[in-house]
């Protein structure tokens, strides 16, 4: 998911980053990265904290991806604080650059994600990747703690269904209920945050130099 969401980054940038003389052309695949650091970064934070119903209401429709939103609001912060540190950037060009890609991304995102005839995203793959986990395409997420009965894995574009249709208590096959999902995947992503910083320095921007080309 982050080559992916790196790319869809890369391709949305156009005014903010790519032909932003803020920017030198030099640093645009660094401000790219860093814009991919605070989304992946900020859904990943979100799950670890418990807030699997605020990811998935996000991809629902059922709260708006913009600066209201303080999921939202979170992420843009984070790149106004590194386009300032990293490039020198004065704080109301930065506000100016995050307040608009970090929205634009995210709108993306979600109609890419629920496109049926769009096989870029799905949430399957995103909370997949977002608590280090790998699904297969079409199937379920494995996470640590899921009961056997479940073995198959959280199919979480099924939840998403029932989001999107107005319920927010939906699970698999309901023995498991979504407070006990968001858990189990809290659990999940705050195990992949520890794995990332453990195994690369710089976290996810180490994972990410692989693509900045």
């Amino acid at each position: 998911m982050l080559e992916q969401l790196f790319n869809l980054i890369r391709n949305e940038s156009e005014q903010e980053i790519i032909q932003n003389p803020a920017i030198p052309n030099e640093h645009n695949s660094h401000a790219v990265g860093l814009a991919t650091d605070s989304i992946f970064s900020g859904l990943q934070n979100a799950l670890s904290s418990g807030g699997l119903k605020d990811v998935l209401g996000m991809f629902g429709g059922k709260s708006s991806p913009d600066s209201s939103n303080p999921l939202v609001g979170g992420m843009v912060n984070n790149l106004v604080k590194n386009l300032m540190t990293k490039f020198g950037i004065d704080n109301p060009m930065a506000v100016s650059i995050a307040s608009s890609l970090i929205p634009n991304v995210l709108n993306k995102l979600i109609s890419k994600t629920n496109d049926p005839s769009d096989n870029g995203f799905d949430i399957n793959g995103i909370i997949g990747s977002l608590t280090g986990n790998s699904p297969q395409q079409g199937g379920g997420v494995n996470l640590p703690g899921l009961q056997e009965n479940q073995s198959g894995g959280i199919d979480f574009g099924n939840i998403l269904k029932n989001i999107t249709s107005g319920g927010l208590d939906a699970d698999r096959d309901g023995s498991i209920g979504l407070d006990d999902i968001a858990s189990m995947v809290g659990r999940a992503a705050g195990g992949a945050q520890q794995q990332n910083q453990q195994g690369n320095e710089g976290g996810i921007m180490d994972i990410l130099k692989g693509f900045m080309r």
